[in-house]
């Protein structure tokens, strides 16, 4: 049991590892360890931006060729010691499901073990085609997301209703006061974010757990694309499961794998599914079970074929004909929709962001910008991008704004050039929408009333909301002086403050949408987005529309 006991403590060490970086990624971002730092090692999100985008960044790749060169050695140890999506799946196989998992784990058909291969084939030819969605199924962009966006939000809701509860009663009041700064600083967020498309997310993650009860490991066995990946890579590794002749043949070292990896005679080894669990060492009775550096070439050495022998994938033609097929077929499919022939002024994307096409490239949806954003204001999209833009992050003002001097998003992007890394002088001079105002819903416009919010809370140093001064005659011959708001949209940044802080509700009487928005380049310039094509707001009422106020009688300064 040393063995197993050993890997799972590494196991955990490395779950430990990725929950605080998880943790550490709030703003400001002071982590010691880079909060991306598992993202950076991931070999399937780098080559699917790197195939669509049809560029390689060496310096954002080069963590993912580590684990690329390690596998050629060692073969898929990130799979069952690293990932930790895979130890999860552990965890609760363990909890929930153990008795129905190792009950049906023989049963696992090897047509679905073969999936996942044509699965990143099917990614692969996507990608190629300019569509990007490596992170519909990678294990790190899903747990990551999932822990962020849900797991988090949840347990961060239920720690403040428990602690609020436990404050109400008397004698325990005092211990729960006394440990809630700890949780406050360290486990838990005192704003409790929360995020649409959280329960799509859980139900994805709550989906990859439950395909435990069919078979253990369901997921890194036929599923997972990153699993595919590392198998074609450990191919001729030279870390191999090795059987002695004094193997009985008793078949636990089977039963016990949870990839199914070991043939029917027990001394065969399919060394593309194999994760080093190590679960068949320890449970070999005659210690005939080794695992030992040893040359490919001896794969074909004839006195060596008792003791060192191989399976092979079943992988079919007509599998990957469907797979080609299928990849093909989504490009259309995902890509030519209705709406991108009209600009969503509501698309505000964050600071720093590529150009439309070159941001979706990149972005494979971890939602680490969304976690750190100190408002809560970057919120995953649904439809409001299209198919394609699915779960990319967008602004909503009225949940939250973007910080004038926070720079934390751009700075925890895995896949760097998706959203650029910027100095705070540089992020003050992006433009990412620009704000207008309803008339019609404006209180000095439409109710004759001053208010000074949307001015008093600009970021701007020179403010890009000015009053008109300007005294009205009312209906009842009353003069009022009154200060109306102007947006100058030269110097609007389209931060969403002033949509988010606006007193009228529901709706916010200040709108910031996408206009004039600045994306960056592969180059590093800032290009306006062609915003031709988007309609002025439409709305009656909005700035430069139709007053509903009686005539002025002079302007004031």
């Amino acid at each position: 049991m040393v063995v197993k006991r050993i890997r799972q403590i590494v196991q955990l060490l490395f779950l430990s590892l990725f929950l605080f970086l998880l943790l550490e990624t709030i703003y400001p971002l002071e982590s010691i360890l880079p909060p991306d730092a598992y993202l950076r090692f991931d070999p399937l999100a780098a080559l699917g931006t790197s195939l669509s985008a049809r560029s390689i960044v060496l310096a954002s790749v080069l963590p993912a060729l580590t684990l690329v060169i390690l596998t050629l050695f060692l073969g898929r140890f990130f799979c069952n010691w690293v990932c930790p999506l895979g130890t999860t799946l552990d965890i609760t196989d363990r909890v929930f499901f153990q008795k129905i998992a190792r009950w049906k784990l023989g049963q696992f058909p090897s047509h679905l073990r073969n999936l996942k291969y044509y699965i990143l084939a099917a990614f692969c030819i996507s990608a190629l085609l300019g569509l990007q969605l490596m992170w519909l199924l990678d294990p790190l962009s899903i747990v990551t997301r999932s822990y962020v966006l849900t797991l988090y939000s949840y347990s961060n809701f239920i720690a403040d209703s428990s602690f609020d509860g436990l404050s109400r009663v008397k004698g325990v009041n005092a211990v729960s006061e006394s440990i809630y700064p700890f949780f406050e600083k360290y486990l838990t967020s005192p704003e409790n974010p929360v995020w649409q498309m959280h329960l799509p997310f859980f139900a994805v993650f709550a989906g990859i757990v439950f395909l435990g009860i069919y078979s253990r490991r369901f997921w890194c066995r036929g599923l997972c694309p990153l699993g595919a990946l590392l198998g074609f890579l450990s191919k001729f590794r030279i870390l191999r499961r090795v059987v002695s002749d004094e193997c009985i043949e008793c078949a636990k070292c089977r039963r016990e794998c949870k990839m199914r990896a070991i043939s029917d005679d027990m001394r065969g080894t399919l060394d593309q599914e194999c994760v080093e669990c190590m679960g068949c060492v320890e449970i070999c009775p005659t210690h005939a079970v080794s695992f030992k550096f040893q040359s490919p070439l001896s794969l074909f050495s004839p006195n060596k074929k008792s003791r060192l022998k191989t399976e092979q994938l079943n992988l079919s033609r007509r599998g990957f004909i469907k797979a080609t097929v299928a990849g093909v077929a989504a490009v259309p499919l995902l890509s030519l929709n209705y709406g991108e022939r009209k600009i969503n002024e509501n698309v505000i994307r964050p600071p720093g962001a590529l150009t439309e096409e070159e941001f979706l490239d990149k972005c494979i949806r971890c939602g680490e910008c969304m976690k750190i954003c100190p408002t809560n204001g970057l919120q995953p999209t649904f439809l409001e991008a299209d198919l394609q833009g699915i779960w990319t992050p967008i602004l909503v003002p009225n949940v939250g704004y973007c910080e004038y001097v926070c720079t934390a998003c751009t700075q925890v992007c895995p896949t760097d050039d998706a959203i650029v890394p910027l100095t705070e002088e540089e992020k003050k001079q992006i433009k990412i929408g620009t704000a207008y105002i309803d008339r019609s819903r404006c209180i000095p416009w439409s109710e004759y009333q001053n208010c000074l919010v949307c001015e008093e809370v600009c970021p701007i140093p020179t403010k890009a909301i000015k009053f008109k001064n300007v005294i009205y005659k009312m209906y009842n011959n009353d003069l009022r002086k009154l200060k109306l708001p102007i947006v100058l949209k030269d110097k609007c940044i389209g931060c969403g403050i002033c949509e988010n802080k606006c007193p009228v509700t529901p709706k916010a009487a200040i709108k910031v949408t996408c206009r004039a928005e600045g994306r960056k380049t592969h180059g590093g310039l800032i290009k306006a987005n062609e915003t031709s094509r988007m309609e002025r707001p439409s709305s009656e009422g909005m700035e430069g529309g139709k007053s509903f106020l009686p005539f002025p009688l002079e302007i004031y300064s």
